[in-house]
């Protein structure tokens, strides 16, 4: 027999952050809103980034830095040879690489 299922119960004090969080994004929008402008089109690519960021794994961040760092070319990236750098060992395409 299956059981139905139960509905998810959030704690009043984690609705009360959330809310919390939600009224200051609604204010810092309104605010640039307010200001118009350049200023607007900043705060809405700092909010993008914000996104992208929680999206961005620790391995796809890695990779975008070595494509950065090597202009997306990705033999360079295989046979980088700054030993220096910190993310050396764990750059990406090591396994394509023919000894």
């Amino acid at each position: 027999m299956l059981k139905p299922k139960q509905k998810r119960v959030i704690s009043p004090e984690v609705q009360a952050k959330g809310a919390a969080a939600l009224a200051k994004w609604r204010k810092e929008k309104a605010k640039a809103q307010k200001k118009g402008g350049k200023y607007y089109e900043e705060w809405l690519a700092a909010e993008e980034l914000k996104k992208a960021q929680k999206r961005t794994s620790p391995l796809q961040a890695i990779k975008n830095f070595c494509n950065e760092c090597v202009g997306g070319i990705r033999n360079d990236i295989t046979n980088c040879s700054s030993l220096k750098c910190p993310l050396h060992i764990y750059r990406p395409y090591q396994k394509g690489k023919e000894e």
